[in-house]
This record gives structure tokens, C-alpha cells and sequence, in this order.
């Protein structure tokens, strides 16, 4: 292992800012990087499979081609020391297919390039890639969040939760604003089929209104509290529970694996070598629904 002065870092303040943001001691933090990457390659590689799964029948040969070859790179990536030439490869491919799927790739996939991007150029065995890698998957986590609050923030559909009255249409949501809605309130917003003339889809419910208006303040204020050190555990642990609440609604699996994996490089426990077990287990768990060996379930 390298353990001269970090390379690609230079010197000065910026160098002492990644320091900070990316440093810490050298054991923990390499197994936490593969643990981390060995996560966001699992997840990648069965989004491509559970995808695929749900519309088998009418799937593109491009889409074909690239599912099967991210297979043989994620497997690559995990099992082989040729891990950066895979990854790299996989960034390129799964850049193509959101630039031919655009605009209806999910906002997720753009962050799993930067992701791959990452591991393809950055070497965690190296102690300056390392410091760059966790500090740049760290500012991403924080970018993310603070940009969603400010978001929803300028475009304004949260301070009445309109956001969450025109997503009733989702069975999802349905599923968990029926019991926080009063009924009459619910019927009205669930009647509306969003064609020119329904609304106003103005929520009257102060407890979804406050919901609406926690969740931008509550990005907003925990994206700075992750970079402090003495508000980093709670911030972290949040951020956690604010991804998890989305999700019961926004069933968005996929991107709450991803971003709970970068919340929790925030983390200085080893307990990212502990997550990639349970984190394969949940992904198995989500191609037996899809190919109908369980019950089906809304993830995507």
C-alpha cells in the first residue's frame, strides 16, 4: 500500500479540506470503500435484472446487450482483480443507456455513473485515491440532499403539499396517505385523474402540510450537519430515517439502497463490511418477486 504523501491532492487548504472529509484511519477506511463500491455494484447489476424481468417480452436489443454485459462486468468488478478496467466499462455502458433512455432514466442512474466513475478511475489502495474517493462519494451524499431541499424549496409544490395530492395516482402513496388523511379530504384528492380543469390539489391536512414542509427544511439542514463533525452522528442517523419515510411511499428501492450506502460512508464504525450481506440478501429478495417466486411488491 501506498503510504507516502496523497497523491492527486496537492497541497494547501484543499488538500487539508479532503483531508478531513476523506481521511481517517487508513484500515477501516479501505475495507469501508470496497464494502461501499462492493454495494453499489450489487445494486446496479440487479436493477439491470429487475428491469429487464418486468417487461421480458418486449425488451430492445440494446437493452438486451447491455443487460448482458453488465452482468459479466459486475461479476467482473466483484470477483477479479480487473475490477477498475470493469467498472469502467459498466460507467460507459450505463452512461449510454441513460443518454438513450432520456429523459425517463431515473434520477438515480446519473448519480450510479458518478459512482462508477469512482471505482473506474480511483485506486482505494492507494492512500490519496482513497481520501479523493471518500471525500468525493461524501460531498456527493451532501450535494444530493441539499439540492433536493432547495428543489422543492424554489418550485414550491411542498408548502401545500401539492407534491403529495397529484401523487395519489400512485398506489403507493394511496397506500400510506389513506390513514393520514381525513377520508373526505382523501376522496376529493383521489377523484382527481389530472386532466386539465381537476383541483385544486391543495392539501387542508396540517399534519401532511407539516409533513411536506419537514422534509425540504429537514434536507436542507442535514446536508451542512453531515460535514460537522459534532452534528455528523445524528445528521447521519436522520438522513437515514428521512430516506427510509420516503421510500415507504416513493418505493424508490434502488435509490434508498444507494443513498443510504452514502450516508453511511459518513460512518467511522466498520459497518459497511457488515452490510454487504443483508444489502444481497434484500436484491435476491427482489428478483424472486419479480420473476414471481414471491408475492408481488411495488420496489421500482
Amino acid at each position: 500500500m501506498h503510504s507516502g504523501p496523497p497523491r492527486l491532492l496537492g497541497a494547501g487548504r484543499f488538500a487539508s479540506g479532503l483531508e478531513r472529509l476523506g481521511g481517517g484511519d487508513p484500515t477501516l477506511r479501505l475495507a469501508q470503500v470496497v464494502a461501499f463500491e462492493r454495494i453499489v455494484v450489487l445494486v446496479i447489476g440487479v436493477e439491470y435484472w429487475c428491469r429487464g424481468l418486468a417487461r421480458w417480452n418486449d425488451l430492445s436489443t440494446a437493452y438486451v446487450a447491455s443487460l448482458g454485459a453488465a452482468t459479466v462486468l459486475c461479476l467482473t468488478a466483484l470477483l477479479t482483480p480487473w475490477r477498475r478496467p470493469a467498472l469502467a466499462v459498466l460507467g460507459a455502458i450505463h452512461a449510454f443507456v441513460v443518454w438513450n433512455e432520456f429523459p425517463a432514466a431515473g434520477n438515480h442512474a446519473y448519480l450510479e455513473v458518478m459512482l462508477l466513475a469512482l471505482g473506474a478511475f480511483l485506486d482505494p489502495r492507494e492512500d490519496g485515491d482513497r481520501v479523493l474517493y471518500v471525500a468525493a462519494a461524501r460531498w456527493l451524499a451532501v450535494v444530493i440532499l441539499f439540492y433536493s431541499g432547495v428543489q422543492k424549496l424554489a418550485h414550491g409544490y411542498y408548502f401545500h403539499a401539492e407534491y403529495f395530492a397529484f401523487s395519489l395516482w400512485i398506489e403507493s402513496f394511496r397506500t400510506v396517505f389513506r390513514w393520514l388523511l381525513p377520508i373526505d379530504e382523501y376522496a376529493r384528492l383521489t377523484a382527481f385523474t389530472g386532466q386539465p380543469g381537476d383541483g385544486p390539489y391543495v392539501v387542508r391536512s396540517a399534519l401532511v402540510v407539516a409533513i411536506a414542509n419537514l422534509t425540504w427544511i429537514a434536507e436542507i439542514a442535514l446536508a451542512p450537519a453531515l460535514l460537522w463533525r459534532r452534528t455528523r452522528p445524528f445528521a447521519i442517523a436522520a438522513a437515514v430515517a428521512l430516506i427510509a419515510a420516503i421510500e415507504v411511499a416513493a418505493r424508490e428501492v434502488f435509490f434508498g439502497l444507494l443513498y443510504v450506502n452514502l450516508i453511511l460512508l459518513f460512518l467511522e464504525r466498520p459497518w459497511h463490511p457488515k452490510l454487504v450481506a443483508p444489502v444481497a440478501v434484500v436484491l435476491a429478495l427482489l428478483v424472486l418477486v419479480r420473476v414471481g417466486w414471491l408475492p408481488p411488491v411495488v420496489f421500482y
